[in-house]
């Protein structure tokens, strides 16, 4: 399997989303105290919802990539 595999990188992608949804459950929960001005998020869970946000963007650029692989070739293969 190559680097360059559409399905290797969207796995890659959904396993990082994964790793960071407790987090994700825990920031709607517990994990956030409020006060009359300010909202504060405990640091652990601040990362886990950024290594979720990172997920998500590989796997957005690897749909965008394979959507964009497919329709290339789909025009190549029709005859003008």
């Amino acid at each position: 399997m190559h680097l360059s595999s559409v399905r290797l990188w969207a796995s890659i992608g959904l396993l990082v989303i994964a790793a960071g949804m407790p987090y994700c459950a825990a920031a709607l929960g517990w994990a956030a105290t409020q006060d009359e001005t300010t909202i504060r998020v405990r640091a652990d869970v601040a990362v886990g919802v950024f290594v979720s946000w990172i997920g998500l963007a590989i796997l957005a650029v690897t749909g965008a990539l394979g959507a964009w692989r497919t329709w290339r070739s789909r025009r190549e293969a029709v005859p003008a």
